[in-house]
């Protein structure tokens, strides 16, 4: 009997997973920390359906730290297929050796599980950041992994996914997806919100560069549909479109009543936002939004090709321009 197991069941990427999978019909089980709350995963259900209660209660919650092998393997022995969705996300290179911890050493402790208890297969959610860069700028699934200047968080996610490369080596069938930027409601203090709350303080400016986009929605359907495909072994970006910075923030602020983005902002004025946000931050306490290396990939023009997937699977990909103008109304509701 089939038993799917979710970790990261209360960030981003897990709790949409879960609502798709209980909308299909399944049970899954979902892996939260001690102190981690499901109020919030059941706010993003109710976005989506009338009978987010239902759907909601078909969830069998399990306490659990990725980080205690021990708890982890008994948690496991429970499924048949895992999606490993659980990850710490933070541009902030102080960070860097819980990142390493949570994510390297946690991936590495989900995938010996596995292997443990002759898992069927796995879907691991890597990141774009895990790519290495080409001469022109376009990046694919074969581009070679560069250690220079690369942040904290990029390092932690390739290490990672390295683990996952090891344990396919070593006989799990499974499949790794790289998403660029993902777009999806309530989780406001990361990801795109963190873009919405850096918004009100960028003014008129707006960062040169571009990036790709991809609906959360999208990409766990995605995940499913490699979940139940004869695929294995194998890596794939998953990205919609490309917006640039510019076109993203226009869309924000326009939904925020804010000032529309008209003056291009070169790179030495991005890190001068950054020093003062620090230490406006500092001062009153609260969570820092910018970092030189979240101005590094705003200023970057890069094409990401995920023909690769797109030639395998048919699929049909959401406007991610209305995807993110619901985001932003969303987040208005919640203010």
């Amino acid at each position: 009997m089939k038993q799917i197991l979710v970790t990261g069941g209360t960030g981003l990427v897990g709790s949409h997973l879960l609502f798709q999978l209980t909308s299909k019909g399944e049970k899954p089980i979902a892996i939260k920390r001690k102190n981690s709350d499901t109020k919030n995963v059941k706010n993003i259900f109710s976005y989506y359906s009338p009978k987010f209660e239902k759907l909601f209660s078909q969830i069998k919650w399990i306490e659990c730290d990725i980080l205690d092998i021990l708890e982890l393997d008994k948690v496991i022995q429970l499924a048949t297929h895992i999606y490993h969705t659980a990850a710490l996300v933070s541009f902030n290179n102080s960070l860097k050796q819980e990142m390493i911890e949570n994510n390297a050493t946690g991936t590495s402790n989900v995938v010996d599980c596995a292997l443990k208890n002759n898992i069927k297969k796995i879907c691991y959610v890597s990141s774009i950041a895990t790519l290495g860069s080409s001469e022109k700028n376009i990046v694919d699934e074969n581009c070679f992994w560069d250690w220079t200047n690369k942040s904290a968080y990029a390092i932690s996610k390739y290490l990672a996914e390295m683990e996952v490369w090891r344990a396919f080596g070593e006989g799990l069938e499974g499949v790794i997806v790289n998403p660029s930027l993902i777009i999806g409601p309530g989780f406001w203090e990361s990801g795109i919100g963190t873009i919405i709350n850096s918004s009100k303080k960028m003014g008129p400016f707006y960062p040169q560069g571009n990036c790709g986009v991809i609906s959360v929605i999208d990409l766990v359907e995605i995940m499913i549909k490699l979940m139940n495909s004869n695929v294995s072994n194998n890596r794939f970006i998953i990205n919609a479109e490309h917006i640039s910075y510019r076109d993203m923030l226009a869309i924000i602020n326009k939904k925020l009543n804010r000032t529309l983005p008209s003056i291009k902002l070169p790179k030495y004025l991005m890190l001068i936002f950054i020093y003062l946000d620090i230490i406006y931050c500092k001062l009153t306490g609260k969570k820092i939004n910018l970092s030189s290396d979240a101005i590094k990939y705003t200023a970057q023009k890069t094409t990401l090709n995920s023909s690769k997937i797109n030639k395998l699977i048919k699929f049909k990909y959401s406007d991610t321009r209305k995807s993110l103008d619901q985001s932003v109304s969303l987040y208005l509701d919640e203010q």
